[in-house]
């Protein structure tokens, strides 16, 4: 007996020893966190591909609250913002674009997977340059170290500029490397172009991207290489875009403001501000801007008489407002139904009723006078885009530094190529349920539009920065991103435009740059928290005042 329990004994013991040996063998390769060696590559740039669009929607939205391009939330600006406002934008910069770069690029000089490569440093380079122009410093050097930092030190803004224009110099070799073996599976930013095109257009993104970085830091001589280089993007087929489509389930694949605004009722205010803006800059020249109906779509065709659907027409108008300053509603009577700059009133049951996104490029529908409200059937059906860098953008910035820096090149020539590029794309998209509708964009309407803007810029009374700034802006819907970089770079639009001031008279300070999310200064020992009076290092110099 004793005998028999002494072999039981030992065979527990061993089969102890074994399970152990087995689990810590498990626990040093645990299919759960795979080795960079063990993913599939065309995996990895694909996550890299799709976080990269995450981080400029999120940079696209907080800089169009602060251009107020949409619709701000809050009485004064401290208290539009929190530290975890940041969290879910600075998370997919660096746990998934950045991280997933690094893991990426690990393993493609070994597999030849230039092109693969020459992708992935453009985007990280993208997202580096987004992160600076929104938050100033950041960590770069020391961040995603894992163990060897746990508390990594934020590197000046220019630094952290300067390394992404290095990557971006890498990525074109990259990308013209003809010894790569295969190329991505999957481009989901140029699909279904020749290698030679792909090679085109994704080194037209590079130039592009340091043309923004050298035109925000006044860099002449290298604005002037890249004009010489001639492979910006300058033409519509070179446009750098994400699209949607109409697949509504497994995954919903419709743009995000589609499916936030037409799939039950609209949920998102436009800015009384902006549409302000559109419908009376050139009032007396021209009428409302064209792209009107086609950016926006109304679910009222009249203005809001009930205070119980907008509570604002409740409030008398501030006295530091203007005689021009729109408040609560854009006076043409026609249901330009929108939210004020900076409020924090209850939102009333008017979803059926407010001004939501258009045809352009949410993929929604084209204003024609319907007046009715929303549903997921309507217009594109949320086959839209995301316009990250488009060919009318290249041409202004072009404009913008032949006029302040005396960059080579026709800075008259470059406007008029921007203000026609841009209303020819809203055309161009809209076209499949605009055409035949009132107020369409026509050659015509192109070419009257153009006189007018041009009339403008021959004009010794006015600014032409001015001009090129306001029509930038009106091009840009919705690209908040690259309208907060505007102001802060060129002071305009400003008060003079017309730009709303918040209700109160007093809003305290904007937002001349970010404060730091939570998650890196309430995690990190080396971080302090930032004030969101400090200009990022490009900015450094400029005395534009947007506090109001």
């Amino acid at each position: 007996m004793k005998f028999a329990q002494k072999v039981l004994g030992i065979a527990i013991l061993l089969l102890f020893t074994v399970q152990c040996e087995v689990i810590d063998s498990d626990l040093l390769e645990s299919p759960n966190a795979p080795t960079p060696d063990q993913v599939d590559p065309d995996f990895l740039l694909n996550n890299i591909q799709m976080q990269a669009r995450s981080v400029h929607r999120s940079a696209a939205s907080l800089g169009s609250e602060m251009s107020r391009m949409r619709y701000m939330f809050g009485d004064t600006y401290s208290g539009a913002y929190t530290p975890q406002s940041f969290n879910t934008y600075y998370q997919n910069s660096y746990s998934s674009v950045l991280i997933d770069v690094n893991n990426l690029l690990a393993i493609t000089d070994e597999e030849e997977l230039y092109f693969h490569s020459g992708m992935a440093k453009i985007l990280k380079a993208y997202t580096l340059i987004v992160l600076v122009d929104n938050f100033g410093d950041v960590p770069y050097e020391q961040a995603l170290l894992g163990s060897e930092v746990f508390n990594p030190q934020v590197d000046p803004g220019e630094s952290v500029y300067n390394a992404a224009l290095d990557l971006l110099e890498e990525a074109k070799a990259d990308l013209a490397n003809e010894d790569r073996i295969g190329m991505p599976n999957r481009d989901l930013y140029y699909p279904g172009l020749s290698t030679a095109d792909k090679v085109d257009r994704w080194t037209r993104v590079a130039n592009t991207i340091k043309l923004k970085a050298y035109l925000n830091t006044g860099n002449v001589a290298a604005i002037n290489d890249l004009i010489a280089e001639n492979m910006l993007i300058s033409a519509p087929a070179h446009n750098f875009t994400f699209e949607y489509s109409t697949t509504r389930t497994n995954p919903d694949s419709r743009h995000p403001s589609f499916t936030n605004n037409y799939v039950d009722l609209a949920s998102d205010y436009m800015s009384v501000s902006y549409m302000n803006m559109m419908v009376n800059d050139k009032h007396d020249e021209f009428g409302r801007d064209p792209r009107m109906r086609y950016y926006f779509y109304r679910q009222s065709t009249s203005d809001a008489d009930d205070i119980n659907d907008n509570t604002c027409l409740g409030a008398s108008t501030p006295g530091h407002f203007q005689s021009s300053d729109p408040h609560c509603l854009i006076d043409n009577g026609e249901g330009y139904w929108g939210r004020d700059h900076l409020i924090d009133d209850g939102i009333p049951p008017d979803g059926g009723l407010r001004t939501t996104f258009g045809v352009y490029p949410a993929g929604g529908e084209y204003d024609s006078n319907l007046g009715i409200s929303v549903d997921e059937d309507m217009g594109l059906e949320g086959a839209g885009f995301d316009p990250i860098l488009m060919s009318s953008f290249t041409h202004f910035m072009l404009a913008e530094a032949q006029t302040t820096l005396g960059a080579d090149g026709d800075a008259r020539a470059s406007f008029e190529t921007a203000v026609e590029q841009s209303l020819e794309a809203v055309q161009d998209f809209g076209e499949p349920v605009a055409a035949g509708n009132v107020g369409e964009i026509t050659a015509d309407v192109i070419s009257d539009y153009l006189d007018v803007v041009m009339a403008r810029w021959d004009d010794a009374g006015y600014d032409n920065v001015r001009n090129i700034s306001k029509e930038y802006y009106f091009a840009l819907w919705p690209n908040g991103y690259e309208a907060y970089n505007l102001m802060r770079r060129t002071g305009y639009p400003n008060r003079e435009d017309n730009l709303q001031p918040a209700r109160t008279s007093n809003p305290g300070n904007w937002y001349y740059s970010f404060i730091y999310p939570a998650n890196l200064v309430d995690r990190n020992s080396n971080v302090s928290q930032k004030d969101r009076t400090e200009r990022v290092f490009w900015n450094e110099g400029a005395t534009f005042n947007f506090d109001f």
